[in-house]
């Protein structure tokens, strides 16, 4: 239920007390150039800071609600919206049919649904912006690890590792970043099945078999399924040389706002190094690098 608050229009800036008003000058004065010239850079506006003097909550709110649907293919009911992102369904509600009625969004029904065109462009700007705030976290992960630290994206039915932070021991092994990689057989592919939309999942699930990467890759619709619930009930997920022989990997998902699932961190190394005995260790340094960087993307996010 929303609260009726009174209204106070967002562009309105206070005027300094200390300031005469433009009507009581008449006209600019060199007195008055010269008092500028001697304000501090504190107290002179820094064009385009982030202040909350100059945010519009609702068009913040839009914005969100943009980015819960470049992140998603499927329609949502303003209900579904407001639930994800915690808002009043009533000021969901004219958000959807604001956009909707400006063409950003589709309408079918009772549901709403981005464009392709911009779901594309939306979730372009959302990786980079994931992009940007992993780095200092990947580099925290590879030290505290000692081994190579990655970020990974979905790109259709396949993963790719976009940032790549090199173990401070060793050359990284495995996959090079920006290579395509099989959603069922390494831990930032098995990340996104498990903790993705259902729908994401069936379709993997719905062309066996599954090709064989090694001989310990999962080929089987059962064997993925057990997987992708074992994964989602520990937390994280494991790639035991099923990618690449003679290299092990550990994934934890990164969720944007609104619940949305926006990418895998984790670590890769050789697994004469990365030991079954160490799988355990790491995975809490993995989730600690996961909560990490979720949080500093709901930091940036907060209306």
């Amino acid at each position: 239920m929303e609260t009726n608050l009174k209204a106070v229009p967002a562009w309105m800036v206070p005027e300094d007390p200390g300031v005469p008003s433009v009507a009581a000058l008449g006209s600019p004065t060199s007195h008055s150039l010269r008092r500028a010239d001697r304000q501090s850079p504190a107290e002179r506006a820094v064009p385009g800071a982030p202040t909350r003097e100059y945010r519009i909550p609702n068009l913040a709110r839009a914005c969100h609600v943009l980015r819960l649907f470049a992140a998603s293919d499927e329609y949502l009911s303003s209900s579904a919206v407001a639930r994800r992102l915690k808002m009043p369904r009533t000021t969901v509600l004219r958000i959807l049919h604001t956009l909707a009625a400006e063409r950003l969004l589709q309408r079918h029904g009772f549901d709403f649904a981005a464009s392709p065109e911009l779901r594309t462009g939306l979730r372009s700007m959302a990786d980079t912006a994931v992009r940007v705030a992993a780095v200092s976290v990947l580099k925290e992960l590879s030290q505290v690890t000692g081994e190579a630290a990655h970020l990974a994206l979905l790109a259709g039915d396949k993963v790719v590792m976009v940032e790549t932070c090199d173990s401070p021991h060793a050359p990284c092994v495995g996959s090079g970043t920006h290579a395509p990689m099989d959603l069922h057989c390494s831990a930032f592919g098995k990340a996104f099945l498990a903790f993705g939309s259902r729908a994401s999942l069936e379709k993997v699930l719905a062309s066996p078999p599954l090709p064989a990467r090694t001989r310990r890759t999962l080929t089987t619709a059962e064997a993925l399924t057990t997987e992708c619930a074992r994964i989602v009930k520990q937390g994280y997920a494991l790639d035991n040389e099923e990618y690449e022989e003679g290299v092990r990997s550990l994934a934890a998902p990164v969720w944007a706002s609104g619940g949305v699932l926006a990418a895998a961190i984790g670590v890769s190394a050789a697994a004469a190094t990365f030991a079954e005995q160490r799988v355990s260790d790491i995975a809490v340094l993995v989730l600690q690098a996961a909560k990490k960087l979720t949080g500093t993307l709901a930091e940036r996010t907060k209306v």
